[in-house]
């Protein structure tokens, strides 16, 4: 490709906006590296894009000269810089440049990264880099005098049925934890890609914020590849961009409930294999989880419960599963509002809860701590769950 010239357009998306601690290190650990214009480059790409979606309107690189003060030439070398250290991916079709940016890596994992710790210390001395260690070095708690005795939030506030807000998606948000993926969930690209004409979008070009949304929305609410494909059309502009927020109410409203048929055959259910809860809740569908918890029907209101726990809270797809069979079974049949159910999540996500083994665990510690208050008793509980053995026994009821 030849050289690139000022009136070359390009457009910015990105995976989300940087937090302050994600500037902190930027500033201090990778700008000694990449050096000050390739850092203004990074800041400025970054705050280009839109707030909502966080893909930028189209833009001429004359534009770039006039803000950053550098030549086209010299943008591009800094350029290259931020696509070498990790910050940057540059795509090029249609006579026009997409600059994809990525979030910078934890300074955990900038310092223990041996390329870029050795290039730090060679850029500032090892003198300074011990310095600069200590701005990001956290005390441990000394665990064995420290206990977190503080009350979830399902354990103080009792929950309420009202009717769902409406979810507004059009307010600013920092958006800059990682996606969340998706537990035993393979969507297969391929099928979707030879799905889409190239003429109309290349798949190629979805940035990962995209991608994740897509998996999420398959996965959710139980659409295949050819079907998401169909629905990923019908969610592209006049100028054939992705809208995510029209994709997300497209796969919304292409979910039905299947009616009963009164002449099928009863289909038996595979007992719960107690001696395996975690595979159990790792690979089971939010889908059949729900139809378990309920009568055999699932709403969409539900289904966009866990839409909105996965995307907007960032759990884990497993982690969500437990978080809704447990609540289903200490707070009666129907699920409670949205409102209470993100609380608890949240408080879940505080917890660092990532995982259905850790999700399991804490329940038996939240059952443990009510048997203790109950019984009054100094001997140790029985910390077995009682809400997984109602809800295993449910379940298997009728086989």
């Amino acid at each position: 490709m030849e050289t690139l010239r000022r009136s070359d357009t390009f457009i910015v998306s990105g995976e989300g906006l940087c937090s302050e601690i994600d500037y902190q290190v930027l500033s201090l650990l990778y700008q000694p590296i990449i050096g000050k214009s390739a850092f203004t480059l990074y800041m400025t790409l970054m705050n280009l894009m839109n707030r909502q979606d966080f893909i930028s309107d189209e833009y001429l690189h004359s534009d770039l000269e006039s803000i950053l003060g550098l030549k086209v030439s010299e943008i591009e070398q800094e350029r290259f810089k931020l696509e070498a250290i990790g910050l940057l991916d540059t795509f090029f079709a249609n006579d026009a440049f997409s600059y994809e940016i990525k979030l910078p890596l934890s300074a955990r994992n900038f310092i223990n990264d041996g390329i870029l710790g050795e290039y730090l210390i060679a850029a500032i001395t090892k003198t300074r880099f011990k310095k600069l260690l200590k701005i990001f070095k956290v005390k441990a708690p000394n665990k064995k005098q420290k206990y977190n005795i503080s009350k979830a939030f399902n354990e103080i506030f009792p929950a309420i049925d009202t009717v769902e807000n409406e979810y507004e998606g059009d307010l600013v948000a920092n958006k800059t934890r990682t996606f969340s993926r998706l537990n035993n969930y393979n969507f297969a690209w391929r099928l979707f890609s030879e799905s889409i004409d190239k003429e109309i979008y290349d798949v190629e070009n979805l940035t990962e914020a995209v991608k994740s949304k897509i998996e999420q929305l398959s996965y959710v609410y139980s659409l295949d590849e050819l079907r998401m494909a169909e629905i990923f059309l019908k969610s592209l502009d006049d100028d054939n961009m992705i809208n995510i927020e029209l994709l997300s109410k497209n796969a919304r409203s292409n979910y039905t409930i299947d009616p009963i048929d009164p002449n099928r055959e009863e289909v038996q259910t595979k007992p719960i294999d107690t001696d395996n809860l975690v595979d159990y809740f790792k690979t089971i569908s939010p889908k059949d989880l729900l139809s378990e918890l309920g009568d055999g029907l699932v709403s969409s209101a539900d289904l966009r419960h866990v839409e909105r726990l996965i995307d907007e809270v960032g759990l884990n797809s497993g982690v969500v599963n437990v978080l809704l069979a447990y609540i289903a079974k200490t707070k009666g049949a129907n699920l409670p509002s949205y409102q209470y159910i993100q609380k608890v999540g949240m408080g879940w996500k505080r917890d660092k809860i990532d995982s259905v083994e850790l999700a399991l665990d804490y329940i038996k510690h939240l059952d443990s701590s009510k048997d203790r208050q109950s019984k009054n008793k100094s001997t140790r509980p029985d910390v077995k769950p009682d809400w997984l053995e109602d809800y295993i026994r449910e379940t298997e009821g009728g086989q």
